[in-house]
């Protein structure tokens, strides 16, 4: 398992290498043609977040919504920011 939090925005514009490393993860799903996504799931020491990846079977999408959806109705990341405090999406609406 790697656990690698998100850089600032910004942070590696000179080191395209770097970025580059940060999306090898990524690719792998898309490549093989796999539902894939990313779900909020903590912030690491610099207090910037961190994704759960999941990847699904072909044509198992549902599955994979249904175990997202089932993570975050247990899990409270999907409604915090970096600094602590809840999001209020209904504002957005």
């Amino acid at each position: 398992m790697v656990s690698d939090e998100a850089f600032k925005l910004g942070e590696k514009t000179n080191d395209p290498i770097s970025m580059y490393k940060s999306d090898l993860f990524t690719i792998p799903a898309s490549l093989a043609g796999l539902p894939a996504m990313s779900i909020p799931c903590g912030f690491g020491n610099n207090n910037m977040p961190i994704g759960l990846q999941l990847i699904g079977n072909y044509f198992n999408e549902n599955l994979l919504l249904n175990i997202a959806n089932k993570y975050q109705q247990i899990t409270n990341w999907h409604k915090l920011s970096p600094d602590g405090y809840a999001l209020n999406f209904e504002d957005l609406l």
